[in-house]
C-alpha cells in the first residue's frame, strides 16, 4: 500500500461534510478517515471543529476545518507510535490530570463540561487530544531521553538570559568618605541596618549633603556599571547588596525589586524539555510521511 498524505483532498471531503445538513437519522459516527488503520469519524471532526470555532472565533471555516482535521491526523498518528512501542494509558489518570488542570485555573472538569455542552461541543473531544498527548510524551522520552544533555555552560546561559531580560529598580547610595573616617562606614552600615524601602531612603537622605542618591528605575543588568553588573548577577533575589568602597565613596547598593532565582535543577528540567521538544518535532514530521491516510 502507497504511503500517502490526503490531506488537501480530505479538506475538501470534509468541508462538504460540515456543510450538509443532517437530519436526526442519520448516523454522524461514519468514518472519514483511517490514519494507519485508526479511525476518524465524521462526529470526531465535527466536534473538534466545534471546539476550535469556540475558541477562535476569529477563524474562518477553512482555517478550522483544516485545524480540525490536522489536529485528529497528527493525534491518530501519535497513539499508533505510541502503542506500537507497548506504551499505556489511564483513562482515570488522564481524566484526573484535566481536572488538576482545570482546577489550577479556577474552573473544574464538571464546569468545563458543562460549558463545552453549551457551546455544542462534547468534553471527549478534549480527553481525546489528551490521551494522545500523554502517549506521545511517554513515547517521546522513552525513545529520546536519554539524547538529551545539559551542561553547567547550558544551566548558567539560560539563568543569565532570564536576567538580561528582567527589569530592575536600583538605588545606590554614594556615601563621601574622603578621609576614610568610621563615620561613614557607620553611616552606611546604619542605612543598611534600618532599612524599610528605596522609597523612605528618597525621604529619609535626600537633603543629606554626604549621600548622592542614584535611583534607577526600569534598568536591565547589561545597562549598569560595574561592580553592580556582576553582583547583580549573583544577588538578583536580594535587596541589599554587598557594599563597595570605591576610591573615596562608599556604596550602599539597594535592589528594590528582587528577582527570585530559578533553581538549577528546574532549569535543567526546561532545558531538558526544550531539547526533546525539537525532537518530537522532527519525529512526528518524518511519522506523518511514513503514515497510511487513507479516505473513506
Amino acid at each position: 500500500m502507497l504511503r500517502v498524505f490526503f490531506i488537501t483532498t480530505s479538506l475538501l471531503i470534509i468541508f462538504l461534510f460540515s456543510h450538509t445538513p443532517i437530519s436526526k437519522s442519520e448516523i454522524v459516527t461514519k468514518v472519514i478517515l483511517l490514519v494507519n488503520d485508526i479511525p476518524i469519524t465524521q462526529s470526531d471532526f465535527q466536534q473538534r471543529a466545534k471546539f476550535i470555532q469556540s475558541s477562535n472565533p476569529q477563524l474562518n471555516e477553512n482555517r478550522v476545518s483544516s485545524q480540525a482535521i490536522q489536529e485528529l491526523i497528527d493525534e491518530a498518528i501519535k497513539i499508533d507510535a505510541a502503542e506500537s512501542m507497548g506504551i499505556t494509558y489511564s483513562l482515570d489518570e488522564v481524566i484526573i490530570a484535566l481536572d488538576k488542570q482545570l482546577k489550577d485555573q479556577g474552573t473544574s472538569l464538571e464546569k468545563y463540561t458543562e460549558k463545552l455542552r453549551t457551546d455544542g461541543t462534547d468534553i471527549k473531544t478534549i480527553i481525546s487530544s489528551r490521551i494522545a498527548a500523554t502517549l506521545w510524551n511517554q513515547y517521546i522520552i522513552r525513545k529520546y531521553r536519554r539524547f538529551a544533555n545539559i551542561t553547567v555552560s547550558d544551566v548558567d546561559k539560560y539563568r543569565k538570559e532570564l536576567l538580561e531580560n528582567e527589569i530592575f529598580h536600583i538605588q545606590v547610595l554614594k556615601i563621601k568618605n574622603n578621609e576614610k573616617s568610621v563615620e561613614g562606614l557607620n553611616l552606611a552600615e546604619n542605612i543598611s541596618i534600618n532599612f524599610q524601602s528605596c522609597a523612605n531612603n528618597l525621604t529619609l537622605y535626600k537633603d543629606n549633603a554626604d549621600i548622592e542618591i542614584d535611583d534607577m528605575l526600569d534598568v536591565r543588568i547589561n545597562e549598569l556599571d560595574e561592580p553592580l553588573k556582576t553582583i547583580l548577577n549573583y544577588k538578583s533575589d536580594q535587596f541589599l547588596l554587598p557594599m563597595q568602597i570605591i576610591d573615596d565613596e562608599i556604596m550602599v547598593m539597594i535592589n528594590c525589586t528582587p528577582k527570585k532565582i530559578i533553581p538549577e535543577f528546574q532549569i535543567q528540567n526546561i532545558l531538558i524539555s526544550n531539547q526533546l521538544k525539537a525532537y518530537s518535532d522532527k519525529e512526528l514530521r518524518n511519522l506523518r510521511q511514513d503514515s497510511v491516510i487513507e479516505e473513506k
